[in-house]
Order: structure tokens, then sequence, then C-alpha cells
């Protein structure tokens, strides 16, 4: 897998995707909220996650940034347990 990006932007904000070729990517859109008003701000939401390939780990981070802050989540899928790991889990 090569690298890819793009940066779109849109009529609300813009949009953006990055993978890598180790199989990390992020994506992220931006929308402009009351435009024009004076309440006027950005709402950012996107992901962005990382592989690690000795573990067999990919972490997801999830977030939103707006007038209220950063807020973010995140998600560990496809975790291996070690052999010694699953036995002691067997008793």
């Amino acid at each position: 897998m090569s690298e890819y990006y793009s940066q779109v932007p849109t009529k609300e904000g813009y949009r953006f995707n990055l993978e890598e070729p180790n199989g990390s990517k992020r994506e992220e859109m931006g929308i402009i909220m009351n435009p024009g008003q004076p309440d006027e701000h950005l709402v950012v939401m996107g992901s962005y996650s990382t592989y690690d390939d000795k573990t067999d780990t990919e972490t997801i981070t999830m977030y939103t940034a707006d007038k209220d802050g950063y807020k973010s989540r995140y998600m560990i899928k496809n975790r291996k347990l070690s052999p010694g790991a699953l036995k002691s889990a067997a008793g």
C-alpha cells in the first residue's frame, strides 16, 4: 500500500484523509457552524488509528473539537494474547 493524502474544501468546511503504508490512517471533517453569525464557530470531527504489527493491535481514537473543547474516546482492536497469557487465563 502506498501513502494516500486528500484534503478537499467543501461548502461547509473541509474533509481530510491520510493513509500511510503501515496501515495508520487519519480522517477529519471540519464544519463551520452558523456561518456569518456572531456565534460562528468551527466543529472538527475525526479519527486516527495506529497499528502495531508486533502485537497485531490497532488503536483507534475518535474525537470532536468545538467551542466547548476537545473530546476523545478510543478503542483497541485485533489484540492477540501471548501464549503465556492464554495459559494463565485457562488455569
